[in-house]
Order: structure tokens, then sequence, then C-alpha cells
């Protein structure tokens, strides 16, 4: 590959990383879906609507993560939202960093459920709702 080519895809990948950062949704050729982790939705006990959202939830569904710059608590937070766009809760603090630094750099990050306390599974009596999603990176 001729140092020309390789420029070109150089700023076409920073092209698309800037517009992605500020919502605007590229796709360069050969993007795929790198896995990252596998966490527990943190907080999701203090969404009032969370019994509902965790029923509607099926194991396979994707799920948004947003950086909450604005937050009180962690300034790295970032959100986690069901597929209609609703808060479930949040990646926990202590896996955040590298995340939050991925996606504060354009990085497209976002979440598939796994299981836990979601549709079928969800007990309403329970006092605990645990929700496991797959943390990948588009690239």
């Amino acid at each position: 590959m001729a140092n020309n080519e390789l420029t070109n895809i150089q700023n076409d990948a920073l092209t698309s990383s800037i517009l992605n950062k500020h919502g605007i949704d590229t796709q360069l050729p050969f993007s795929r879906d790198i896995f990252l982790m596998n966490t527990m939705i943190n907080g999701a006990m203090h969404v009032k609507t969370i019994y509902k959202q965790a029923r509607s939830l099926k194991e396979g569904d994707r799920v948004t993560l947003r950086l909450e710059p604005k937050n009180k608590y962690d300034e790295k937070a970032i959100l986690v939202l069901d597929p209609r766009d609703k808060k479930l809760g949040y990646i926990p603090r202590v896996k955040n960093e590298v995340l939050y630094h991925l996606m504060d750099a354009g990085k497209e990050l976002f979440g598939i459920v796994k299981g836990g306390d979601i549709g079928e599974n969800l007990d309403e009596d329970d006092s605990w709702i645990e929700i496991y999603i797959d943390v990948y990176m588009r690239d």
C-alpha cells in the first residue's frame, strides 16, 4: 500500500471519528464489532420503571451507551439505555475508565443484553435486579 493510500485511510478514519463524536453516524467499509467486556448494569434499582423495562428486555437486545459528563457522582459515567432509549443504569465505575476514553475519542460503543433478570426470568418479588450486557466497540 502506497503512503498516499495509507494517509487517505487515516484521514477517513479521523473524519469518521469526529463525525461520530458529534452524533453523525458513519460507517467505514469493513467495519467490525470488537468484544470488550461483560458487565452487570449498575444502579438499575434506582430506576423507577426498572421492572417494566427489564420484563421487556430479551437476550440479544442492543442497548445504547452514552457518556454523561454532568453526572454529579462520576465525571466518566456511562449511561446504559434500553432499545426504547430509556435509562437502565450505568456501566460500573470500576469498569468505565477505558470505555470512557474510547467514547471520548469518538469510538462507538454499544451493549448486547446477555441475560439476568429479564423477560420471563424476571421475578417481580425480587428486591434486586441484575442485567448483564456484553460491551462492544464498532471499528
